[in-house]
């Protein structure tokens, strides 16, 4: 059985997925081919378990997705719509048809956003072992992993980290969207109890977008921290992140990617919750979280918080976050640190 799967986005979802695409492998899948978008390409390459990446332009509509179709219509294999989008639609149909799509349990997410009803959703990583179920395979038992990093990649994270000496905290300051950022005053002052209190130095990570997050973190801390943000790829980051101690950082892309190469994270969540499917999942790692009644707000953090306030994350303390990092340090303390 030679496979397609279609993922386009988000970078999450994207590393959600690894592990699956493992699985697929693992279980008689003779030929796994992973369509995505082009800025996915390198993320995909180095999973294991995927044979072939076929690039899509990230803003390829109706009629480049047709074109991806008619270049492919004609060859053997089964459809599997891991992102239930318009775009993977348009394509599955262009391909013949999905043989199976992830479901998406948008009644239950509107239901916890508007009415705050809470219900079980399946995480993400069950919803992608559900489409291999439904393909006769069996159950996923592994949630995280999947990637190889590259040699190229290791030695890019070797020339940028340079000869450091002793354990270093990889800190992701940003996020795509701004409701779920923590504030990069309190970063600095976590990275300076890092520094001092910890003696690890700090790394950061992002893209261009957070370069603002980075500077009163350098600030507070000169000569302590190495700032990355802007100069890495998904899969330089991922090197980094691997050679790290630990993970700080917001509900994000780059979250996932520390536990994809098995370096246990410290998550902030603010407008998101557990429901969504987007926890850590590592045994060592730590998750901050207030309980108000107005979370979860929107579905990702895109929408401006509707007290505006954001006390879901400004409410959370730096003493909190460090008590978290001790503990996850001492390997003791419980999974979810949560603030009335």
């Amino acid at each position: 059985m030679n496979t397609w799967v279609l993922r386009f986005g988000a970078l999450g979802d994207c590393i959600l997925l690894c592990p699956f695409l493992r699985h697929l492998k693992e279980n008689g899948v003779a030929e796994v081919t992973v369509v995505t978008k082009r800025s996915y390409v390198e993320l995909f390459a180095a999973t294991r378990g995927v044979d072939r990446v076929v690039a899509v332009d990230d803003k390829a509509r109706g009629n480049g997705l047709q074109r991806v179709a008619r270049a492919h219509r004609g060859e053997d294999f089964v459809v599997v719509d891991a992102h239930g989008s318009t775009r993977s639609r348009i394509l599955s149909a262009g391909l013949g048809g999905a043989d199976v799509r992830i479901r998406k349990y948008y009644p239950e997410r509107v239901g916890l956003i508007v009415f705050k009803r809470r219900c079980r959703i399946p995480r993400v990583a069950e919803r992608y072992s559900a489409l291999g179920e439904a393909l006769g395979l069996p159950p996923m038992t592994t949630w995280t992993g999947g990637l190889e990093v590259p040699a190229s990649a290791k030695r890019t994270a070797d020339r940028l980290l340079g000869r450091m000496p002793g354990r270093f905290v990889c800190m992701a300051p940003g996020s795509r969207w701004p409701m779920k950022k923590w504030d990069a005053e309190n970063y600095a002052e976590l990275a300076r109890r890092i520094a001092f209190e910890f003696g690890y130095r700090v790394v950061l990570l992002g893209d261009r977008n957070d370069a603002l997050s980075a500077s009163p973190i350098i600030a507070e801390v000169p000569g302590r921290v190495t700032n990355l943000i802007g100069r890495t790829s998904v899969i330089e980051a991922a090197a980094v992140i691997e050679r790290s101690y630990l993970f700080v950082g917001n509900d994000s892309g780059l979250m996932h990617l520390a536990e994809a190469v098995g370096v246990p994270v410290i998550a902030l969540f603010g407008p998101t919750v557990a429901e969504f499917g987007y926890y850590p999942s590592l045994p060592q790692s730590k998750v901050l979280e207030r309980s108000l009644p107005c979370r979860p707000c929107s579905r990702n953090g895109r929408r401006p918080c509707p007290r505006g306030t954001q006390e879901c994350l400004t409410g959370i303390p730096v003493d909190s976050v460090e008590e978290a990092l001790w503990d996850l340090v001492e390997q003791t303390g419980p999974a979810r640190y949560v603030r009335e």
